[in-house]
């Protein structure tokens, strides 16, 4: 996940756009359905079928910002299924509070929709291993299809709070959202880097996402494979790690099976680059002071014409192939370079590879 710019101004004109007889926005249809239902003194609240989030002018404009990307896990979409366009805050009840109808009010807000992958937004059972579970072999095999190791992650309509935080259940005091002790991250609110992180070890290539120590100094640790918020929430408490890194890496099933090898792949690319460009820079170097030895014997008094044109020779030979290596090695780095930009896939990934390689150059 990384920090997304969201320009209020290009909200798609179709979230608040007034159509049908009588023209009116979806918002105020909502907020008719809702009022209704509470003067007839409805025990149980209905909920709205909000469809304008789902038109192709939302989507193509999420599409831009994120970059074809799950706002969530950073997977491209686009070549495997369609989007799902998210609600950060439930447009229906929320999970876990009784009475709450969702934050209906918001269901067509701009600042409110992300594109998500279906993993990270629809409830599934995911193949999610203990943190003493992972190994290699643990990456390389699906247990089987065992589905003792599965576990419930995706949003849906979760949206915990910290405890002592209320939901807010009335729209018409926006400020109040401000109050509210969220415990997922939005990349369009929140810096994710402050949160989660990706804590490289190039000794042992298994991309894992873990909450940021409270302390910078302290070794991070990667929570349980649990769905009891709380129980998580006191766990990071205790761990002294990010309690919303913590529950957003759940809820979002950052650490699923499937997820985890596909990041995987993208570091032992990474590396692949990285060393092949480092040696070829080592024998460009050998070529060089090779060169350099063949230019200083061409000045030596003793040097004859004829072995100063076959000096030359071999010098125009070793400049074409210095300049081809110097170009590979120039290449890979730019390959590098672009699996970390916003555009590309992992990128939040890729970027903490690149801090953990020149840290270690």
């Amino acid at each position: 996940m990384r920090a997304v710019t969201r320009d209020p101004a290009k909200a798609p004109a179709a979230l608040s756009a007034r159509y049908g007889r009588p023209k009116r926005s979806e918002l105020e249809r909502a907020a008719d359905h809702y009022a209704a239902q509470v003067a007839a003194g409805a025990t149980k609240i209905k909920t709205y079928g909000f469809s304008r989030y789902k038109l192709a002018e939302v989507k193509d404009e999420l599409d831009q910002i994120f970059h074809g990307k799950c706002a969530y896990c950073e997977s491209a979409y686009a070549a495997t299924h369609p989007v799902d366009v998210e609600h950060y805050r439930p447009k229906g009840p929320v999970d876990g509070v009784v009475g709450h109808p969702g934050y209906w009010w918001l269901a067509a807000d701009w600042e409110n929709l992300l594109p998500s992958c279906i993993d990270c937004n629809r409830k599934r059972g995911q193949i999610t291993p203990q943190p003493m579970d992972w190994s290699l072999l643990t990456l390389n095999n699906t247990y089987g299809f065992d589905h003792s190791k599965e576990m419930q992650s995706g949003k849906q309509s979760a949206f915990p709070l910290a405890p002592g935080s209320v939901h807010v259940a009335d729209g018409s005091v926006p400020a109040q959202l401000d109050a509210e002790a969220r415990l997922l991250l939005d990349p369009t609110r929140d810096a994710p880097g402050d949160h989660i992180g990706f804590y490289v070890d190039r000794d042992n290539l298994i991309s894992l996402v873990y909450p940021k120590p409270l302390d910078p100094a302290m070794t991070p640790g990667l929570p349980p494979a649990i769905r009891d918020i709380a129980e998580l929430q006191a766990q990071a408490n205790q761990a002294q790690a990010s309690p919303i890194g913590a529950v957003s890496i759940q809820i979002y099933g950052l650490n699923r099976l499937g997820l985890v090898q596909a990041r995987t792949r993208l570091l032992r690319e990474l590396d692949f680059l990285a060393i092949r460009a480092v040696e070829l820079d080592v024998l460009r170097q050998q070529l060089q002071e090779c060169r350099d030895d063949r230019e200083a014997r061409q000045q030596l008094p003793n040097t004859t014409p004829a072995e100063v044109a076959a000096l030359k020779k071999d010098i125009d030979i070793d400049d074409q192939i210095i300049a081809k290596l110097d170009d590979m090695v120039a290449s890979f780095y730019q390959e590098i370079a672009e699996k970390a930009d916003a555009r590309s896939p992992y990128s939040a990934l890729a970027a903490a590879w690149i801090d953990t390689f020149v840290d270690s150059a």
